[in-house]
């Protein structure tokens, strides 16, 4: 395999030119233990323990002490580990265990790895009251719209466990200031606040050449948080594929401040108690596929300009309880006259109060075409007719709407298509047998709407 010939050729280089074992010898014993997708412990703790980082970029937490057994308090180990990364080290390896922390600080071109988000937990110590892990310099510059903060770091392979039940006065997972970093199969659970915040300057430039654009979050999952799953105001530009928020008690998918321009892919977020599962209260925020699933509440809140929603899914529980039940909701954002130029193209399905809220004319120039599924509350094994509206509110006169829940029944449709002006020309030709034809003229001085038939009678529609 792959990883077998890069091990060979790569490690005798990276551990100061130690002899490589036999492919034979690490996937049937010889001293280690059969290897996987990644590096296991047993050949880290003999090529690339912190005795000797001179060879090497990559740092065993356990060479610094740390226990990874849940009982011991593992903080000064774990951060003696980032900050030699931090010092130019680079990657830190967390074998499978629970490592029991206070708050740890991520610095610059740190690079933690896990053995896999199910093996390798950080756990907030009882009494912390933190953050699980933050980045340096955190505190100074949250707020600030500063263009510092950490950059060029990653985080993969592991679970942040916020231990919200021992930490009843706070906690986060993660909370970071910086750009050009990458999260990867990562968990975030049980925090007392927010599971991911991320924050970071709104300026145009970045702090130099990367690979990375802003942030790049891959298959992370933020779940049972007392906040929300992802609070993320910046960096803009960044991307998110293939992640999860669910359970929260906050929102799931928050993306405000300068996380104007993110993308989303197959993003999912569900669960009775997050009262929001995204909300797009950035510019020009793009979701491409993402299912908004919940039960109680709002599937998906714009209040921004130019933020797009296209396919995906957006179905709500028929929910009876005391909040509203809303797919697509359009709230004011913080400028006069927003939202507007947003776009939506969707099924929307089982909301109990609506399927989309235009509130009071929001949502100017915006495209909205959905495909609606709305049979009414669920009651005693049974759908109340009249319940589940297709939409409240007035759309803004600017918009073009199409919501059709069956063409045959108007009152679960809604088209509203921008005008068009009808100018009068010469009337050549007879419509065909089956047409009617539409034209304007101008007879005694006064423009007429008129109609003619195959047979050539004109009909006058209207007259000024």
């Amino acid at each position: 395999m792959w990883w077998q010939r890069w091990r060979d050729d790569q490690l005798p280089a990276m551990a100061g030119g130690l002899p490589s074992p036999s492919r034979r010898a690490l996937l049937t014993g010889g001293g280690a233990v059969a290897v996987g997708a990644g590096v296991t412990g047993a050949v880290v703790g003999r090529y690339m323990s912190a005795a000797d980082t001179s060879g090497t970029s990559f740092l065993d937490v356990r060479q610094f002490g740390a226990a990874g057994d849940g009982k011991t308090d593992d903080t000064r180990a774990l951060q003696k580990a980032l900050d030699a990364a931090a010092a130019g080290a680079g990657l830190v390896f967390l074998p499978a265990g629970v490592y029991l922390t206070r708050r740890l600080v991520l610095g610059s071109n740190v690079h933690l790895r896990g053995a896999g988000g199910d093996t390798t937990v950080l756990r907030l110590h009882p009494g912390a009251n933190s953050a699980i892990l933050e980045s340096d310099g955190f505190a100074r510059l949250s707020g600030t719209d500063d263009a510092g903060g950490i950059l060029g770091f990653s985080i993969r392979d592991l679970a942040l466990d916020g231990n919200k039940g021992e930490n009843p006065d706070g906690g986060f997972g993660l909370r970071i200031y910086g750009c050009q970093y990458e999260l990867s199969e990562l968990i975030v659970f049980n925090c007392r606040q927010d599971g991911v915040y991320s924050e970071w300057s709104g300026t145009a430039g970045l702090p130099g050449l990367s690979h990375q654009m802003e942030a790049r979050l891959t298959a992370v999952r933020s779940h049972h948080n007392g906040g929300s799953g992802f609070n993320f105001n910046g960096p803009h530009d960044s991307m998110f594929v293939n992640c999860l928020a669910f359970e929260n008690e906050g929102i799931g998918f928050r993306l405000a401040g300068e996380a104007h321009a993110t993308s989303m892919v197959n993003c999912h977020g569900w669960g009775i108690a997050q009262p929001v599962s995204f909300d797009l209260a950035a510019l020009a925020i793009g979701c491409v596929n993402c299912y908004a699933d919940f039960n109680g509440g709002i599937g998906v809140r714009i209040s921004r300009n130019d933020c797009r929603w296209w396919g995906g899914f957006v179905i709500g529980g028929n929910h009876t309880g005391d909040r509203r039940e809303i797919g697509i909701q359009f709230v004011p954002g913080p400028v006069d006259g927003e939202p507007a130029g947003c776009v939506i193209d969707t099924k929307i399905m089982n909301c109990a109060t609506a399927a989309v809220d235009f509130g009071n004319g929001f949502g100017n120039r915006s495209t909205v075409r959905a495909s609606l599924t709305q049979p009414g509350v669920h009651t005693d094994g049974a759908y109340v007719a009249g319940t589940g509206k297709p939409w409240i509110g007035t759309p803004n006169r600017t918009c073009r709407i199409e919501i059709l829940e069956g063409l045959t029944d108007p009152a679960k449709s809604l088209v509203v298509s921008p005008a068009f002006e009808m100018r009068a020309q010469t009337v050549r030709g007879l419509p065909q047998a089956d047409s009617v034809r539409v034209f304007v003229r101008v007879a005694g001085g006064r423009t007429q709407l008129c109609a003619q038939f195959p047979d050539g009678t004109v009909r006058v529609l209207g007259s000024e």
